[in-house]
């Protein structure tokens, strides 16, 4: 369970954060194993423009928990009808589309 939560958030944290998706084009340039390695050129590019190559907005990993954790459930409950409810799902934003589709995971079912 461990492995497979961490593999989805890797997923999920490569695609729509700073993270370097080409670590292995950064590692393969510098001179020697014992050198930091520096940021490869997509990641300087997606830091400039705050935007992944699909257009979503990047964010830190605990900004990004923080926007997602925005989608709501929202049960009414109709007092005259016998206490019968309503449930309303708020509509994700393309970001929390775009992470649960990344996650494969339906936002109704995680609400």
């Amino acid at each position: 369970m461990g492995i497979f939560t961490s593999a989805l958030l890797g997923k999920l944290k490569s695609a729509l954060t700073f993270h370097d998706t080409d670590i292995e084009a950064a590692r393969a340039a510098r001179s020697s194993p014992v050198v930091k390695t520096k940021p490869s050129s997509k990641a300087k590019d997606k830091k400039a423009v705050k935007r992944n190559p699909q257009g979503h907005r990047v964010m830190s990993f605990a900004d990004l928990i923080s926007h997602l954790g925005t989608l709501t459930r929202n049960t009414l409950a109709v007092p005259l009808q016998g206490g019968h409810t309503i449930t309303i799902h708020s509509t994700p934003t393309s970001l929390q589309k775009a992470a649960f589709d990344l996650l494969e995971i339906d936002p109704a079912r995680v609400q």
